[in-house]
């Protein structure tokens, strides 16, 4: 299961999902969109924003902000 995390380095929103995928176990690759373009551009490609936190699972599907119960739907079916 391939898992993104993209983010900024000053979003509470975005630290508080970290430690929550790092309590339950979960390896993800974070993407900066403040200090990465291309991580920016693919944000705004998968949600047609660049609101933070945005968690991609698979690349399918993903989830806008910090909701606990969608991640958990998405990497229980991943």
């Amino acid at each position: 299961m391939a898992v993104k995390v993209f983010s900024f380095q000053s979003c509470p929103f975005c630290e508080k999902l970290k430690r929550y995928l790092d309590a339950r176990g979960v390896e993800y690759e974070v993407r900066d969109i403040e200090l990465d373009e291309t991580a920016r551009e693919e944000c705004e490609k998968i949600s047609g924003d660049l609101a933070v936190p945005v968690t991609t699972i698979d690349g399918k599907n993903y989830v806008v902000g910090f909701d606990k119960k969608k991640i958990d739907e998405l990497l229980a079916s991943a």
